[in-house]
């Protein structure tokens, strides 16, 4: 499906995606997370995806496909997923992307069609379901796998632009949106890979976790391991940002059948503890730039982080709104209504 907007019509959601501009970008979306990463006053997003270091590859021209429908009436519904490969003459067609052995489990009736594997690994689609079995399927397409930033151009419209090569080596799945170094620009860690895959396709464990430099333009540069100190090599999920003692920020890094990593962050800022019902903060810095952060409750892959804003050397003021639009300016002394 595509990154799916639904837009508050006085109660009712509604589906407005058509009108966004990325309704034709469909993929295995996986989390999301927020922030003004090219500091014009509006939210992006971070919109993690299935990579592009898989077996699974994706585009316009030749899509992952999904079929769903009880093919052989025994009473169980079948999926089969199907990708794009090359042929014996190198033109690219439609495969099964599972194995024969796979594929006989929820359809034993192909087995006498394709009584040998060599039989079934040169059938395309075409062949192994009919027209008559493909009438009434449901039939779900993949065309975009890149892990993107989405960004905001107004008036209800986007555009996905693909991060940088390193966040493509595996599955994002927890993402924090900050301002780490006090640059007054939002960077990005994430957390990523996935072990609960088929043994056909192998686990996906490429990414050591990610910390991601932002230019404030919407760019970003992948930092090493040695520059950042971040280092999740295992099947990483949830990832959380914490305040911890004496004003240090800290990372949690939640990994499946694995410990919970925690990252202190070594330089410190002072920071300004939201209340409950603040909704969005408008963050002033001396340069005169202006970005906006929403506060929230949950965000990325099964996370929930504080809801706390530092306020490095460059910020010059805060102001907060809470839910009924009343508006606050934020010192580290408290607040002036």
């Amino acid at each position: 499906m595509p990154v799916t907007f639904l837009k508050n019509d006085r109660g009712v959601f509604k589906n407005v995606t058509s009108s966004t501009g990325i309704a034709g970008h469909t993929g295995w979306w996986n989390s999301i997370a927020a922030g003004d990463f090219d500091n014009d006053g509006d939210i992006d997003y971070i919109v993690g995806n299935l990579g592009e270091n898989s077996f699974y590859r994706a585009s316009d021209r030749y899509p992952v496909r999904v079929y769903g429908k009880d093919f052989d009436n025994n009473g169980v519904y079948d999926m089969i997923t199907s990708l794009y490969l090359p042929d014996s003459n190198g033109e690219k067609r439609e495969f099964p992307a599972e194995t024969r052995d796979d594929v006989l489990k929820q359809m034993s009736s192909l087995r006498s069609r394709f009584p040998t594997y060599r039989s079934f690994a040169v059938a395309t689609m075409d062949q192994v379901l009919t027209k008559e079995q493909r009438k009434g399927a449901v039939i779900l397409a993949a065309n975009d796998f890149k892990t993107s930033l989405l960004r905001n151009d107004g008036h209800g419209k986007f555009t996905l632009i693909p991060l940088p090569m390193e966040v493509q080596l595996s599955i994002i799945n927890g993402m924090v949106a900050a301002d780490f170094d006090g640059d007054g620009k939002l960077d990005l860690v994430m957390n990523g890979n996935d072990y609960g895959t088929e043994v056909t396709s192998g686990r996906y464990d490429a990414l050591n976790g990610l910390y991601l430099s932002g230019d404030g333009k919407g760019g970003f540069v992948a930092r090493s391991i040695l520059e950042s100190g971040i280092f999740i090599p295992g099947n990483g999920k949830a990832l959380v940002r914490l305040r911890g003692a004496g004003g240090k920020t800290l990372l949690a890094a939640g990994q499946n059948s694995g410990p919970l990593k925690i990252f202190e962050q070594k330089v410190s800022f002072p920071c300004l503890a939201l209340e409950p019902s603040d909704v969005s903060v408008l963050i002033h810095y001396r340069n005169g730039s202006v970005r906006k952060e929403e506060a929230y409750y949950g965000a990325s892959f099964l996370s929930q982080s504080g809801r706390f804003i530092d306020l490095g050397d460059s910020v010059s003021s805060v102001e907060v709104t809470d839910p009924k639009g009343k508006k606050s300016e934020v010192t580290l002394h408290g607040r002036n209504h």
